[in-house]
Order: structure tokens, then C-alpha cells, then sequence
């Protein structure tokens, strides 16, 4: 198909009048710009993002290692359970990592600042899976690993979106006070 498309093409700008020539070359310099244009913006957009990407598929990998060291140690792993969750899980990540960019590109372009709106959708993104990891990491432990403080910051953040939510500088007391909600 692609073939037959530059013979025809080639055919016209070699035997047809003036406008025939100017439509076929048109025709053979736009469809390698559009394809080259695409390219571009998702080699642009992975090489700003790179670090993200392998660090949110490492946090997916470690949710998926420790939810299946969950339910090996109580005795309910389901093969056809853990590939329909962690293809679920893939999905949903993709979805609203590109529904996020799109709000980011959205509001890039009205000029507005969306420097808090990338972070805090870069961590909610990232703490969807990270977050579920370290909940069956602290089953697996039973309750050792991680520490109870350092999870109530990711469920208040999700609760909130505010990222001061996540600053471990915050004292005892501002824990104590807030796990009482």
C-alpha cells in the first residue's frame, strides 16, 4: 500500500500538468513530516520524562512482587487474579498518567503555573502503586515495615493533594493530631 502510494505519486509528478506535480509532491512531503512530527513530540516527551516512567514501572514491579508475596503467604495467589489486577493496575496507570500530561499540556498553554498541578499528579500517579506496595510489604511484615506514620502520610496526602501532607519534617504531634480525623 505504501509502495503503491510513491509510485503513484512518482508517476504523476514525472508524466502530469504543473498542478498534478505540486499535489503529488504535496502529497510524498507531508506524509513523512506528519510521521516525523509525531516522533518528535513522543521522543520529546519520553526524554523529559524518562526518570518518571522507569520509576513508576519499578514502583509497579514492587507492587506486583509484594502482592504476590502477600497472597503466597496466606494462601489465596490466583494466577488468573494477579495478570487481570496487574494488567488493570498497567492500564489505569497509563490512563491517567496521559489524561494528567494532557491537563499539564492544557494548562501549560493557558500560561497559568502548572508546576504544583505536575507534582501533585506525579505523585498520585506514582503513590497508586508505590503506595499499595508498601501496604502489603507492611502485611507481609506484619506490621513492622514500613512504619504506620510514614503510610498515614500517603493516605492523607490522597486525601488532600496537598504536598506538604508528605513532609517528614512535620512533628509527632501534627501525626498524632491528624490520625484522630
Amino acid at each position: 500500500m505504501i509502495k503503491q502510494f510513491i509510485i503513484n505519486n512518482l508517476l504523476a509528478i514525472h508524466s502530469s500538468g504543473v498542478g498534478g506535480k505540486m499535489w503529488s509532491s504535496l502529497q510524498l512531503a507531508l506524509v513523512p513530516a506528519v510521521g516525523l512530527t509525531i516522533s518528535e513530540r513522543i521522543t520529546g516527551w519520553y526524554l523529559e520524562s524518562y526518570v518518571f516512567i522507569f520509576i513508576l514501572g519499578f514502583a509497579i514491579i514492587a507492587d506486583l512482587v509484594a502482592g504476590v508475596w502477600k497472597h503466597m503467604k496466606f494462601n489465596t495467589f490466583s494466577p488468573k487474579k494477579m495478570m487481570i489486577g496487574f494488567s488493570q493496575k498497567i492500564g489505569l496507570v497509563i490512563l491517567v498518567y496521559f489524561l494528567t500530561e494532557a491537563f499539564i499540556q492544557i494548562i501549560a498553554d493557558a500560561e497559568l503555573d502548572s508546576i504544583y498541578f505536575k507534582v501533585a499528579s506525579k505523585i498520585m500517579i506514582f503513590i497508586y502503586p508505590a503506595g499499595n506496595a508498601l501496604v502489603n510489604i507492611g502485611i507481609i511484615t506484619d506490621g513492622k515495615f514500613p512504619p504506620l506514620a510514614f503510610l498515614r502520610k500517603f493516605e492523607k496526602f490522597n486525601k488532600t493533594l496537598n504536598i506538604n501532607d508528605l513532609n517528614l519534617k512535620n512533628n509527632e504531634t501534627d501525626i498524632d493530631s491528624n490520625s484522630a480525623d
